[in-house]
């Protein structure tokens, strides 16, 4: 800490300050304090925490991350990612529940930009301001995403395949929990078979021995005489099995017979799905000549929770915005260490 004097001249001429390169005038600390706390701020530590740290006030140390925000190197990337994530829940308190929209390279898995809100217009000016060359674009089963994206020219839009097995999955819930109730007129109890086999259906048959299958066919139709659970699951193994294609024409092909399946069955919750499915058959089908999935931006949204977590939450979009910039927009920096003595591997004689 440096303490800085106040100097009088003795004949009456004024007063002066000392200076020292190190501090600018008016400042509260050195320019090597607000990179450290800029360093503390990239490895998610609270601003409250750093303030503490360094016995400086809330807003100093916010401004200080937002300078900083704002010289992180931005790129224009061709694969990106898009998704949105909770802001403020609202739970608690009168605000609304806001959300905050991100797009982040799917080729670095860091964020490039994120916006405030949830629909057409905050990723259309996403993409055209932080991605306007982008030739993939892959995002959920959300019409204002994929409509921002065939905004762009010549951009191949792409469902990602996790929230597609994921929608699979919550179908094959939605058979289960219906004829729970058509049956024994409750919801599952520990005993009830359907609500037994609730985690196991969840499981892909592939993982699965021929012999587990059969059994849990078995008591399937033991549990639901109407096969409709049964049904379900066989739909979610088809729409499993079609990711699993080596490429386009083997996938379409499949994808068909997941067509005739839901037809053939005529379960409501299969049909539903289906009809989405056909919906989004081309950026489902673009999986496949791109390869492209929205993994990466989930790794990046857990990311932005994490800050969100460590802060206690957030009111302020522009101070969400900086401090994801500066933990998940960047690559991580991680340090060298300098080698005490060579190592040798042959052996002695």
């Amino acid at each position: 800490m440096w303490r800085k004097r106040l100097l009088a001249c003795i004949e009456g001429c004024g007063t002066f300050v000392e200076r020292t390169p190190s501090i600018a005038p008016g400042a509260v600390w050195t320019r090597a304090a607000a990179r450290a706390a800029v360093a503390m701020s990239e490895a998610n530590v609270p601003v409250d925490t750093i303030r503490k740290h360094f016995g400086v006030g809330w807003n100093t140390v916010m401004r200080a991350v937002l300078v900083a925000a704002e010289q992180v190197t931005t790129v224009s990337p061709i694969r990106v990612g898009i998704d949105e994530t909770v802001m403020t829940t609202g739970r608690l308190t009168r605000r609304r529940r806001e959300f905050l929209t991100a797009l982040v390279c799917l080729d670095t898995s860091l964020v490039v930009a994120v916006a405030q809100g949830r629909d057409k217009r905050s990723a259309t000016a996403l993409l055209a301001e932080h991605a306007p060359d982008a030739e993939v674009v892959a995002c959920d089963l959300f019409s204002g995403f994929k409509s921002a994206a065939d905004s762009l020219e010549d951009a191949v839009v792409v469902a990602d395949v996790f929230h597609l097995v994921r929608l699979g999955l919550h179908a094959l819930d939605e058979v289960r929990r219906r004829r729970q109730q058509q049956i024994h007129g409750h919801r599952g109890h520990k005993d009830d078979p359907l609500f037994r086999l609730r985690r196991v259906l969840r499981v892909g048959q592939e993982r699965l021995d021929e012999t587990v299958v059969a059994k849990i066919f078995d008591r399937l139709r033991e549990a639901d005489t109407d096969d409709e659970v049964a049904a379900a699951w066989v739909a979610v193994d088809l729409l499993r099995k079609m990711y699993a294609a080596p490429d386009r024409d083997t996938a379409h092909r499949r994808l068909v017979v997941f067509y005739e399946w839901a037809v053939a069955v005529d379960v409501t919750e299969v049909t539903r799905l289906a009809r989405t499915i056909d919906t989004w058959q081309d950026e489902v089908l673009a999986f496949f000549d791109t390869r492209a999935s929205n993994a990466p931006t989930e790794s990046a949204n857990v990311k932005i929770k994490s800050i969100r977590r460590a802060a206690r939450g957030f009111r302020n979009c522009g101070n969400y915005a900086a401090r994801i910039r500066l933990h998940a927009g960047q690559p991580r920096r991680v340090p060298t260490t300098t080698r005490i003595r060579s190592y040798s591997f042959a052996t002695a004689a």
